[in-house]
């Protein structure tokens, strides 16, 4: 008996196609394979992935950031939190507030030892970073596409 409603037509053609897809996936692999995800080493995740180093990683702009579980609060959306957040975090004994960045003393994003970072409010870091020599041009806008830090001593 044909829907009148459009929106219950696609629904039943849609669990259709899962009842389908799902009949398929038993007789190709059997009752119990579940999910096939990472199987075969394509899409593999975490450890089952050849590139895997342990939970960490270098990010684009130099920083090491760590593999954290599911509902952490450093969490950025790509799995992983920036370990000199959580270095910092364990050296003060607390979570660190929204108006705090943790600053490299000797510049190296990868230099993640306690004793080169200290926890700095957000305008005193970024106004530090904008006095770097470079930072601006000659009319007083920061510069595009450079970072100020490592690049231009103090």
């Amino acid at each position: 008996m044909p829907y009148k409603d459009p929106a219950k037509a696609r629904a039943a053609a849609t669990e259709r196609a899962r009842r389908y897809r799902r009949r398929k996936h038993i007789e190709k692999f059997g009752p119990d394979a579940g999910n096939m995800i990472g199987r075969h080493g394509n899409h593999a995740r975490g450890e089952r992935n050849g590139r895997w180093n342990n939970g960490r990683m270098r990010t684009s702009e130099g920083y090491i950031a760590i593999a954290v579980p599911v509902g952490h609060h450093l969490r950025q959306a790509h799995g992983y939190a920036y370990e000199h957040d959580l270095v910092a975090e364990k050296m003060l004994g607390r979570p660190l507030e929204a108006n705090e960045v943790v600053h490299h003393r000797n510049g190296q994003r990868a230099d993640n030892r306690p004793e080169n970072l200290e926890v700095w409010t957000r305008s005193l870091h970024a106004r530090e970073h904008s006095n770097h020599p470079g930072a601006r041009d000659g009319f007083g806008r920061f510069t595009t596409g450079k970072r100020h830090d490592e690049e231009f001593p103090a």
